[in-house]
């Protein structure tokens, strides 16, 4: 079927309701899209208008306006934004093969190119037939919606940028729609499409967008609170008027020239903070703002010192995000201050050129040359797209559900120990840090130091730490980090790692399961490996070789026992007992409420009284006891989960009399006086020291860095947590294990 495009005359096309005041005048477009692009093609983008208009024509919305105000607004909203020939006139068409059955995606191809194509595609792709299709739940239509937007601009970056200005010209005119299909858009809009506004520094959009999707998301919440702040309007005005009048006299007084702006706060960010911290409207006190805009960085902070002299300021409130900007290159000074009555007030001071950024985010760097877009700095948008690219690497992961975690505007900024910047998702733990300086930091991740003292990996950081990691070529991703990292970067990454070396980890796992399962049948893997029975059921199976075998036991696809069993037939079963102890028993344990067993303490993890605790039944030994968390008991019970015995510490003993040893390997900065420092640290605490053994880990290539190994007495676990806390506070001590 041939296309009425291929009969279009551009000469002839015209369209009379470009007049209509309902949207803006093609012709002003165009002069907008001058002021910063001179040597626009406008043959392109003309075509593009009259394509859009034909595919439209006679096509109404549902307030009852032409249809082709809908794109005219998009591309509007898209020179506003500075943007390229390419993206304007993917503007003019990004619904024409939604909307226009007749017009196929082929023929945007030949008329405008590849990229033109690509945009228009992928932005019609991102909600066709899914949003409200009766097999997709609500969470799942999102998710899909999600996964089409990250593939569409993982290629081009410009099809977020028409979806978005795509999505506020829909929010603008949306009392036409339906609520329960409003509330799903604006709902939408506030989890993935404002985030990216913020992302990309786009200030302008992300707020409107926040504003306008509150309405629709949770329409009583808003009524509420907009009628709440009507209340408090009349006062707002007065106040901000007498406070601006104020803050332009001080400052001129000190020969500042400043542009000085106050409103009352966006009301979605009131909202949100009412959620956060679970309090009304009367409650909200600092919801007014002011700007303060100045020429210079350097009158940005005398400002402040301005401000501070005259109102009362708030420490905690104090944030410079000049010296440490935002992710999304957002730079500005905060303060909050407190008026002569006690009203608190926000003051943002920033330079006019830190202001276009803060409004126009990564658009505010792109200039034009002969046509083609130049990023003066592309830094921002780079990172944006790495990070897109990080959460594709892995088809596996379910990274469209990760994204709008990594995407919310609250962000923790964290130190390297250079003093790097680094911003992390809220929560973020240093296991998320090491995976954000590099991959192999985080393979390999055995340890952190915060601020100077050892902590655990999944420790959640703070603002303005420093953070350290330790490295180690025996570390390597577990499953369990993935409950540790919180960040869908790291995520990305340990999953990448688990899977490369999946095959490696079962075959480490099968060998493990296999060599114990033979103790059942009095056989060592030695003896049997060249069995000719064990080859011929191996050959039988279709494994190749021994390995073969371990992998597929490792990846649970073989049970043990049964294949053993096949070939040397049924074990050596012993009836198990739990031992009655011979001697006074000391240790304070009870099995079934009784304590009168033989019981030992498994050297392999060393528990102490106080921590959760499980026992293993051996042949001949007694009863065995572990801790919850020891990798051994945890393959034992897999293995042989009859022998599993609960265990626990006798309640009601007022006082412990026992003593247990625990061996601690500490790592150290090899430096005059740490072991001294080390050992004073523990007797400090009454704990005797039965073993000491320190040595330099140089040859090692360790540098300076030595080794100290201890075996040393303590009460109880409390007893053991204030040793190890106080240990972890030395100058030098790098790392602390109990091996």
């Amino acid at each position: 079927m041939s296309s009425p495009l291929d009969k279009i005359d551009l000469k002839t096309y015209i369209k009379n309701e470009k007049e209509d005041a309902f949207f803006p005048r093609y012709e002003d477009i165009i002069d907008k899209v001058k002021t910063y692009n001179p040597s626009t093609n406008e043959n392109l983008l003309k075509k593009a208008y009259l394509i859009s208009g034909m595919a439209h024509d006679n096509v109404s919305r549902r307030d009852g306006t032409p249809y082709l105000s809908h794109p005219l607004s998009v591309v509007n909203i898209l020179a506003d934004l500075r943007m390229d020939d390419t993206g304007l006139v993917a503007g003019f068409l990004h619904d024409v093969v939604e909307d226009n059955q007749v017009v196929k995606i082929e023929k945007i191809r030949d008329l405008f190119g590849e990229d033109v194509a690509h945009i228009v595609s992928s932005v019609t792709k991102i909600e066709a037939d899914i949003n409200f299709h009766r097999d997709h739940s609500k969470d799942e239509a999102q998710i899909e919606n999600i996964r089409r937007l990250i593939l569409g601009m993982a290629k081009d970056i410009r099809v977020i940028f028409v979806k978005l200005a795509d999505r506020l010209h829909n929010l603008r005119t949306m009392d036409s729609m339906p609520e329960d299909k409003a509330k799903i858009k604006a709902e939408e809009c506030l989890k993935i499409f404002a985030p990216i506004a913020n992302r990309l520094g786009l200030g302008k959009i992300k707020n409107e967008l926040e504003d306008l999707s509150f309405k629709y998301a949770y329409p009583e919440d808003y009524k509420k609170l907009t009628e709440a702040l009507k209340e408090k309007r009349k006062y707002s005005d007065n106040f901000i008027n007498e406070t601006k009048e104020q803050i332009i006299t001080l400052l001129k007084e000190d020969n500042i020239d400043a542009e000085v702006t106050g409103r009352v706060k966006h009301l979605y960010s009131i909202y949100r903070k009412l959620i956060k911290q679970n309090i009304d409207i009367s409650q909200v006190y600092d919801y007014m703002a002011f700007r303060i805009l100045v020429n210079e960085v350097f009158e940005c902070y005398a400002t402040l010192g301005n401000l501070h002299s005259k109102w009362t300021h708030i420490p905690y409130r104090l944030k410079d995000f000049i010296s440490n900007p935002k992710e999304n290159g957002y730079r500005s000074l905060h303060t909050s201050l407190l008026s002569k009555s006690g009203e608190p007030f926000e003051v943002q001071i920033r330079t006019f050129k830190m202001h276009e950024e803060a409004e126009q985010g990564i658009a505010a760097h792109w200039k034009y040359k002969e046509g083609k877009v130049i990023n003066e700095d592309d830094r921002i948008l780079e990172k944006f797209r790495k990070d897109i690219q990080e959460l594709m690497a892995d088809p596996s992961s379910n990274f469209a559900s990760e994204l709008p975690n990594d995407l919310q505007e609250n962000k923790i900024y964290v130190f390297s120990p250079k003093g790097d910047l680094y911003h992390l998702p809220v929560g973020a733990t240093a296991l998320d840090f090491a995976y954000y300086i590099h991959s192999n930091l985080g393979d390999h991740c055995a340890g952190a130091k915060v601020d100077g003292k050892m902590v655990p990996l999944k420790t959640p950081l703070k603002n303005g730490q420093k953070v350290e990691i330790i490295k180690s070529g025996d570390v390597h991703p577990t499953y369990e980090w993935l409950d540790i990292a919180v960040s869908s970067r790291a995520k990305t990454k340990i999953r990448n790692y688990l899977t490369k070396n999946e095959k490696i980890f079962a075959i480490e796992r099968g060998k493990d399961v296999f060599e114990r399962e033979l103790r059942r049948f009095k056989k060592s893997l030695k003896s049997i490996e060249s069995d000719p029975n064990i080859v011929d059921e191996m050959k039988k199976n279709g494994y190749q070789d021994i390995n073969t075998l371990f992998a597929e036991i490792g990846y649970g696809k073989v049970d043990t026992r049964s294949f053993l069993k096949r070939v040397l037939g049924e074990e050596e079963v012993k009836p198990l007992e739990v031992l009655p102890s011979k001697k006074k028993v000391s240790l304070p344990l009870s099995l079934n409420g009784k304590s009168d067993y033989l019981f030992n303490i498994a050297r392999c993890c060393n528990p102490v009284m106080g921590e959760e605790i499980v026992g293993y039944v051996t042949v001949g030994k007694g009863l065995v006891i572990h801790r919850k968390g020891c990798p051994n008991i945890k393959r034992l019970s897999n293995i042989f989960p009859e022998r599993v015995a609960e265990v626990n510490w006798k309640s009601g003993e007022e006082k412990n009399e026992n003593d247990f040893e625990i061996p601690l390997s500490i790592v150290v900065t090899n430096r005059a006086g740490v072991l001294a420092d080390v050992t004073v640290s523990i007797s400090q605490e009454k704990a005797d020291i039965t073993a000491c053994d320190a040595k330099s880990l140089k040859k090692q290539g360790k540098g300076k860095k030595a080794i100290i190994k201890l075996k040393l007495l303590v009460k109880n676990k409390e007893h053991l947590n204030k040793i190890l806390k106080n240990l972890s506070e030395i100058d030098g001590v790098i790392s602390i294990n109990r091996s």
